[in-house]
C-alpha cells in the first residue's frame, strides 16, 4: 500500500516541478526540429495534408494539434502529460514482472537529465517512449492483440517504430503466436487508406519515409558513438547502473535465473534499437545525425535495465547484510537525485538547456527588425523554422513564406525579405551568404554575429528592391 501511494506522490512532485519549469523557463530544448514539429501541429487544421506528413509523423501531429493551438506552451503541457503517464506505466511494468524496488524506476526516469529537458520540447521522442511502454505493459499483461494494435501505429510517431515492431514480431514467433502478426500492420493499413486521398498512392506509408535512403548529408562517426552519448543522456549514476544491469541480465540468463520472456524482450528491444542507430551513424545512412536524443525513445527500457543493475549491486551482493545494503541503496539513490544539479556536462545546465539559447535570441532580434520593415503583401524566405514561429507566419502558406532555394530567391518580388542564418540556410538549403551578397537585386539591411557554445551564429536580413528604389542603410 505504501509503495502504491509513493508512486502517486512522486508523480505529483514531478507535475508540480514541471509546471514551475514551464512558468519560469522559456526554452524550447531545440530550435530546429522541436519548433518545426510544433508548426506542423499548429497549422495542420489549416492544411489537412499535414496530418499525413511522414517527416512530422501522422500520429504525433494528430495528437498534438489540439495542444499546439495554445502555442508552444501547449505542446510542453502535452509532453508533461505524456511523460507522467510513461513514468507511471514503466513503474507498473517493473512491478508486474516482479522486479524488486520498482519505485526506483520512476525516480530514475524523473531524474534522467535529457529526459527532463526534452519534456519541454516539441520533439517526438517522449510520445514514442509512451507508446513503447504501453506496448511493454500490455505484453507483460499478455494482452497480445492490443499490443500489436498499439505497436502498429508506432512508425507513425517515429520511423524507428519499425525496429520495435520487428523485435515484438520475433517475440511472437518464438511464442508461436503466428496469428498475431497481421495485427502489426493495422496502423499501416489504416494510414495507407486515409492518406491515399492526399498522395493517391496506397504505398505512401513506405515510399514517403524521408529517411529511407542510403545516404546522409550529416556525415558519420564511430561505431561506439552511442555508447558515449548514452552517458550524456542519463548521467553518471544511471549510466553505471545501466551497464551493471546489462551484465547482470546476461549473467542471470546464462545461469537460468531469469526465465521471464518479457525481461528478455526489454533487453533485446533496447539493444536492437541501440545497435541499429549505432550502425546508421557509423555508415552514414538514413539521414542519421548521431543525435543522443533518440535514446529517449527507449527510456523505459533503459530505466528497467538500470533497476536491474541497482538490485544486483544491493539486493544480490548484499542480500544477507541488511545495513550495508541499505547504506549502498541510500548512496545510489542520493546520487541519482543530486546528479542533475551538479556541474557536469551530462547534468541539467538550466540556463543552457531550459532557457532560450543565444542563437534563438539572435533570431528574435532579426525577426523583430524584419517585422518592423514588413508591409502588407511582403513575403519571407527562411530555412530556420523558429523564425516562422517568431514572425507568426504560416510556413506552409506559399503566399506568406517561401523556402530558401535558388528557385525561391528567383521568385522574390519587391518588398520580400530573406532571413539568412549560418546553420539551417547552409546545411538544409545549401545557400551561403555569398550567394545572396552577389545577387544584385538583394540589399543586405541587417547583420548580427554572436557566439553560442563555441559556434559562431550569424543572422543577415536581405530585402528585394526594384532598380529604381535606393536601398536603406545597413543595420548591425
Amino acid at each position: 500500500m505504501l509503495m502504491r501511494k509513493t508512486i502517486y506522490y512522486l508523480l505529483l512532485f514531478y507535475v508540480v516541478i514541471a509546471v514551475l519549469t514551464i512558468i519560469f523557463f522559456n526554452g524550447t530544448a531545440d530550435s530546429g526540429d522541436s519548433v518545426y514539429y510544433y508548426l506542423f501541429a499548429k497549422y495542420a487544421p489549416d492544411h489537412p495534408e499535414l496530418f499525413f506528413d511522414q517527416w512530422a509523423k501522422p500520429v504525433f501531429v494528430l495528437l498534438t494539434a489540439p495542444f499546439a493551438q495554445f502555442g508552444f506552451t501547449g505542446l510542453k503541457v502535452f509532453n508533461v502529460i505524456v511523460t507522467a503517464i510513461t513514468i507511471f506505466l514503466t513503474y507498473k511494468t517493473a512491478e508486474t514482472i516482479k522486479i524488486k524496488n520498482p519505485i526506483l524506476v520512476a525516480v530514475i526516469m524523473i531524474f534522467t537529465p535529457l529526459y527532463y529537458i526534452l519534456t519541454f520540447s516539441g520533439l517526438t521522442e517522449p510520445l514514442f517512449a509512451l507508446f513503447l511502454v504501453v506496448s511493454l505493459y500490455l505484453a507483460v499483461k499478455q494482452k497480445y492483440i492490443t499490443v500489436c494494435l498499439v505497436l502498429s501505429f508506432l512508425p507513425f510517431i517515429r520511423s524507428e517504430g519499425l525496429i520495435i515492431i520487428g523485435v515484438f514480431g520475433i517475440f511472437f514467433l518464438v511464442k508461436k503466436q503466428w496469428k498475431l502478426l497481421p495485427y502489426l500492420f493495422v496502423g499501416s493499413v489504416v494510414y495507407s487508406i486515409a492518406g491515399y486521398f492526399v498522395y493517391h498512392d496506397l504505398l505512401w506509408v513506405f515510399t514517403k519515409i524521408p529517411y529511407a535512403k542510403l545516404s546522409n548529408q550529416y556525415g558519420s562517426g564511430t561505431p561506439f558513438h552511442f555508447v558515449v552519448q548514452l552517458f550524456y543522456v542519463v548521467g553518471i549514476p544511471i549510466y553505471l547502473l545501466f551497464w551493471v544491469g546489462v551484465i547482470a541480465i546476461i549473467f542471470k540468463s546464462i545461469k537460468r535465473k531469469i526465465i521471464l520472456e518479457e525481461r528478455i524482450l526489454i533487453f533485446l528491444g533496447f539493444f536492437c534499437f541501440f545497435i541499429a542507430h549505432s550502425l546508421f551513424w557509423y555508415f552514414g545512412i538514413f539521414n542519421s545525425m548521431g543525435l543522443k536524443r533518440v535514446l529517449i525513445c527507449v527510456m523505459p527500457m533503459i530505466a528497467i535495465i538500470a533497476l536491474d543493475g541497482f538490485n544486483f549491486l544491493t539486493e544480490d551482493v548484499f542480500k544477507e547484510k541488511r545495513i550495508p545494503k541499505l547504506l549502498i541503496q541510500g548512496v545510489l539513490v542520493a546520487y541519482i537525485l543530486i546528479f542533475p544539479f551538479t556541474h557536469n556536462p551530462a547534468a541539467v545546465l538550466w540556463k543552457r538547456d531550459m532557457m532560450l539559447s543565444k542563437e534563438q535570441q539572435s533570431a528574435i532580434a532579426a525577426a523583430n527588425f524584419t517585422r518592423e520593415k514588413m508591409k502588407a503583401g511582403s513575403r519571407v524566405l527562411c530555412s530556420n523554422p523558429y523564425l516562422c514561429m517568431l514572425l507568426d507566419i504560416d510556413c506552409f502558406e506559399g503566399h506568406k513564406r517561401l523556402g530558401m532555394s535558388l528557385k525561391d530567391i528567383g521568385q522574390m518580388k519587391a518588398g520580400d525579405f530573406v532571413l539568412w542564418e549560418s546553420w539551417f540556410a547552409v546545411v538544409e538549403s545549401n545557400i551561403r551568404k555569398d550567394d545572396l551578397d552577389k545577387n544584385a537585386s538583394l540589399v543586405r539591411i541587417y547583420d548580427s554575429q554572436t557566439n553560442d557554445e563555441g559556434r559562431e551564429v550569424v543572422y543577415s536580413v536581405y530585402q528585394k528592391y526594384e532598380n529604381t528604389i535606393l536601398p536603406i542603410p545597413l543595420k548591425n
